[in-house]
């Protein structure tokens, strides 16, 4: 028996384990990021202004993402990768926030919902179904690079 197959950007580390370990960076990078995101977004009303962005850069950052590990062969390829794949990630999410008014977070103080209440009222009932295919699609990327 020969020496185990290993890809060089990954620190050589065994085949199987290295598949494992990009799959694991890439997903729980995007995820992170796109958490941050949008809990900034959210807190400074700019919302609008990253959807119009990452509108703009979905396209040329999903290409780049794809070809990363043949232009950078290193050990920090797949977290690259995740915050590349960002701006796709996200979008569905931005988009869906944009749909508030922008007087719901005053109104529904003034009626005696604290920020938990909001969050769970508001917020969640709109962005479960884009975080959830956002998490998917994230988990997706990490497989397919």
């Amino acid at each position: 028996m020969g020496a185990p197959q290993v890809i060089p950007s990954l620190m050589q580390i065994p085949l199987p384990y290295s598949f494992l370990w990009g799959f694991i960076s890439i997903s729980m990078t995007s995820i992170f990021l796109v958490f941050v995101l949008l809990m900034l977004a959210f807190a400074i009303h700019a919302g609008r202004i990253f959807y119009i962005s990452f509108f703009m850069l979905f396209i040329p950052a999903s290409v780049l993402s794809i070809f990363l590990p043949v232009v950078i062969n290193a050990p920090y390829t797949p977290f690259l990768q995740g915050a590349l794949s960002l701006p796709l990630l996200a979008l569905w999410p931005l988009a869906k926030l944009e749909t508030l008014p922008e007087a719901w977070g005053p109104t529904a103080h003034e009626l005696g919902a604290n920020r938990s209440t909001c969050l769970q009222l508001i917020i969640w009932p709109l962005l479960r179904k884009p975080l959830i295919v956002s998490f998917f699609l994230s988990l997706f990327f990490g497989i397919a690079q």
